[in-house]
This record gives C-alpha cells, sequence and structure tokens, in this order.
C-alpha cells in the first residue's frame, strides 16, 4: 500500500506528492527558527522513516548556493566555516548536525535532505550573542527621580547583542499590577565600535510622572533572541509632587499637616495665615504644625506648605468654640513654584470652601434666632404693661376718691389762654395735685373746656353744645 502511494507521488502529483512525503518521510528540525549563543553548542535534529533506504544528507545553504556538507555520516565539503562541525547518528534513520563552539559565521540556513530526491526540510539558524546587562539612565543613586505632571527622558541601553534585540517598558505602583509603556518609546541600533557583529540598542522613554507611581518600579527588558535570556532592568520610582496640605481649626487651635515628596522642611516650610494678611510660623512636632489661635468670630485660616517642588495650601474658617473634625479638606490648589513668586503669598485661585460655607449658614440661622427672640421680647413687655394699665387705672374725678361721678367736687379752674390758645400766666387757674390727694396712686385725667360759656341743665350739671366747636382741650395727666 505504501509503494502504491509513494508511485502516486511521484507520477500522477508531482507537486503535492512532494509535501506529503516530506510529512511522512523526512522529520526535519523544528521549529524552523533557532537560535545558539556565541561559544555555546547546538544540535539540529533530523530522520526519516524506516521505509527509506536513501541516505540523509545536510547542506548549507546561506548564500543560496547549496553547499553539501554531509552525505550520512562522511564529510563532503572542507571549507573552513565548517571546521566546528560534526554530525552524529544513534541509528539509520537519523542524522543530526551538531555546531560547536558557535561562532558568528555560523549563522545561516541548513537544510536536511534525503539524497537524490526533493525530499528536503530546512532551519535558519541565527547564534546570539548576550551582552551586558542593560543600565537605564539617569539614575539618582538607586532609583530613578521624576516630577509629578513633568516629561523627563529615560534611557534603557543594552550594549553588545546579537542579533538586534527590542526594548519593552514596563512600570507599576507600589503594590500593584505592572502596565507596560507603550506610547513615547523610541529606539535606534548601532554596530558596536568594539566588535562590528554585535549591536548596540538604544531605547529611549518620554516618561510623563505621575505621584501615584511613587515608590513603585520602573522596568526594561529585551526581546528577539531564542537561546538567550531576556535581560531586564529593575529600578524604584522616585516620584516628587508638591504638599498636599490639609488644615483643621478646633479648641482654639490651628493644625496643619502635608503630604509631599520630598518632605515640608519643619517649621519654616509651613505659613499660617489669618484673615489673608497676618502670616504665622507654627511649630511642629512629628509633621504635625499648630498654632494656638481664639477667635470671637468667624476667623479666615490659611495654611501653605513649600518643599522643593512647590506650595500646597489649604484653607478652612474658624468658627469660635469648633473642634476638630475628621473631615478631608478638598484636594489643594497648585501654585507657582520656587523662583515664581512669593512663596508666602496667598493663593486666589482656590476653589469654594465647604467649611466657610457651611458656617456662614450656622452664623445666619444664630442672627435669625436672635432677631425672633427680641421681637417676642418686647411684644411680651409691651402687652403685660396694656394689661396692667387697664386693670391698675381708674379715670376718677380729680378731688373725689369714688362716689357720684356726675357731681365733681372742686374741679380745677383751666388757665385763660390766648387767641393762639396757649395758657396765660394765672395762678387762679393751676392746681397742683398733691401726693396726699391720691392715697391709692391712680392715673388721674382732667379734661377742660373753654372759649365757650357753658350752659347749665338747671340740675347743676353744665353742657357742652355740641353744635358749637370746642377750640381748647386742656388734658392734664397726673401720676402720684
Amino acid at each position: 500500500m505504501e509503494a502504491i502511494l509513494r508511485w502516486m507521488c511521484t507520477i500522477l502529483l508531482a507537486t503535492l506528492a512532494v509535501e506529503r512525503c516530506q510529512s511522512q518521510d523526512l522529520i526535519g528540525p523544528s521549529p524552523a527558527n533557532q537560535g545558539v549563543l556565541r561559544d555555546g553548542t547546538h544540535t539540529l535534529t533530523c530522520s526519516k522513516s524506516a521505509e527509506v533506504t536513501d541516505q540523509l544528507s545536510w547542506v548549507d545553504d546561506t548564500d543560496g548556493g547549496g553547499i553539501l556538507m554531509f552525505l550520512g555520516l562522511t564529510p563532503i565539503s572542507s571549507a573552513d566555516k565548517y571546521k566546528n562541525f560534526a554530525v552524529v547518528s544513534n541509528n539509520a534513520e537519523e542524522l543530526n548536525l551538531v555546531i560547536n563552539t558557535a561562532e558568528v559565521e555560523d549563522d545561516g540556513v541548513y537544510i536536511c535532505q534525503i539524497a537524490g530526491t526533493s525530499t528536503q526540510q530546512q532551519v535558519t539558524l541565527k547564534v546570539e550573542v548576550l551582552g551586558s546587562p542593560l543600565e537605564i539612565t539617569p539614575m539618582d543613586g538607586d532609583r530613578v527621580t521624576v516630577t509629578d505632571g513633568e516629561t523627563s527622558n529615560i534611557v534603557c541601553t543594552a550594549t553588545g547583542y546579537r542579533p538586534v534585540v527590542t526594548i519593552e517598558w514596563y512600570h507599576k505602583m507600589n503594590g500593584g499590577q505592572e502596565s507596560q509603556i507603550t506610547d513615547g518609546v523610541t529606539q535606534t541600533e548601532e554596530t558596536n565600535p568594539g566588535d562590528s557583529d554585535l549591536f548596540d540598542v538604544v531605547s529611549t522613554l518620554q516618561y510623563t510622572a505621575d505621584k501615584g507611581y511613587n515608590n513603585g518600579e520602573l522596568r526594561c527588558v529585551t526581546t528577539g533572541q531564542s537561546a538567550a535570556q531576556s535581560q531586564e532592568k529593575i529600578t524604584p520610582l522616585n516620584v516628587q509632587y508638591e504638599p498636599i496640605v490639609n488644615v483643621q481649626y478646633g479648641s482654639d487651635e490651628v493644625k496643619c499637616s502635608s503630604d509631599a515628596n520630598p518632605a515640608v522642611p519643619e517649621p519654616n516650610g509651613y505659613k499660617i495665615i489669618i484673615n489673608n494678611t497676618d502670616v504665622h510660623t507654627p511649630a511642629c512636632v512629628e509633621s504635625v504644625c499648630t498654632l494656638p489661635l481664639e477667635v470671637d468670630y468667624d476667623t479666615d485660616v490659611r495654611c501653605n506648605a513649600t518643599n522643593d517642588v512647590g506650595m500646597g495650601t489649604d484653607t478652612t474658617v474658624a468658627i469660635p468654640g469648633a473642634v476638630i473634625t475628621t473631615t478631608p479638606s478638598p484636594e489643594p490648589t497648585k501654585t507657582t513654584k520656587p523662583g515664581g513668586g512669593d512663596k508666602d503669598a496667598i493663593s486666589t485661585d482656590a476653589g469654594p470652601n465647604v467649611g466657610a460655607i457651611a458656617a456662614g449658614v450656622v452664623v445666619g440661622i444664630i442672627v435669625l434666632a436672635v432677631i425672633i427672640a427680641l421681637l417676642v421680647y418686647f411684644l411680651v413687655i409691651r402687652k403685660g404693661n396694656k394689661t396692667k394699665n387697664s386693670q391698675g387705672s381708674e379715670l376718677k374725678p380729680v378731688n373725689g376718691s369714688g362716689g357720684d361721678s356726675s357731681k365733681p367736687k372742686d374741679r380745677p379752674t383751666p388757665a385763660p389762654r390766648n387767641s393762639k390758645g396757649d395758657a396765660h400766666d394765672n395762678e387762679e387757674g393751676k392746681k397742683k395735685v398733691k401726693p396726699n390727694d391720691n392715697p391709692d396712686g391712680l392715673l388721674y385725667a382732667q379734661l377742660d373746656h373753654s372759649n365757650k360759656p357753658a350752659r347749665n341743665s338747671g340740675n347743676g350739671n353744665n353742657i357742652i353744645r355740641t353744635e358749637e366747636p370746642t377750640e381748647y382741650a386742656d388734658v392734664k395727666t397726673f401720676i402720684v
């Protein structure tokens, strides 16, 4: 059956037969691309099926010339290139090509073939060179130092590698997951000045720092070699950022602290400003700065903290009797960096202060309550006075303590008046009420009518005629 299949392969379906015969009769080296370290030893394997009686051979097809190196175990070419080449076989079905102490010149394309046929498989061999350990620059001691929000050029160099490698970049937060950086990466390759068979690769990363990666890691790694193990360089990340400030007021004290890299120098790096005018340097203990402050009214308080990167600020409102809470302060507003203005200058671009708004609402409620209390107080007092007067006072005749009000006794005679209605200085028209005239301490009123003669009713009472106007009325009130 196999003889018939072989006959069909060679006679009826020549092109297809070659591929099928290769898969059945020849097992060549795998994978098709392999590597060997310089000065190392590498073996390319090849075998045939037991039914194939023809010998196996190895051919060098690097330059497309098809140079026969070995036919079975017999060396054919005496070229200097093959002085470190050999073939080994453990049985009649295999023939393996061994490259000892590999050199760069051993790079090439090699073919394992069934002699006298077109049945063959080829492999491309690369002689690899593992160069020097990777280097990252610039370094700040044992770490890379960058500034939050700013872009820096960081370089990873691979020296003396073969073939040309590709350098990849990764970073991760402190304790977080690693992620690859693909943006801002450029790579250049140059021939190594000491060995023209080797290459120097320089990868430049334009890295925009984020303070979230402070105390994280930055890593560069080589790819593109199969025999050589990938090389990598890991360095800690030191991301510097301006202070994130928190200020609070309570118990007659201002407290100010910050999160910053580098840390804010104490105490001179802190300034506490009262009502945008009075600047104070607080006392600091273990990164917490305090300033005693007693207030009688709502007072604006600002804390500025400055390090080598810039200045951060936070504000609050000092309210009399307030206690410190754990409410976090809002994100600080970025201000000018050192050299760009007065470090202690008040920032005018800070956002709305929640504490100030809340304090304003509280003050408004207190003022409204005071106004309502005062109104209620005056209304109650006024009503009480009216009630007292209406219950404790009675109009009585001047010279009487009771009896028939229709018969007044010894009513005072009103003083004569001039044409303007003013009273003349007439001693007879004046009457003084002495304290003992009113033992009950009551309120008395006396109404005098003048200008028209009174008409007697016949029973001793004077009558004022309503059809005639009364031009003068004199009311005298006595409180005894």
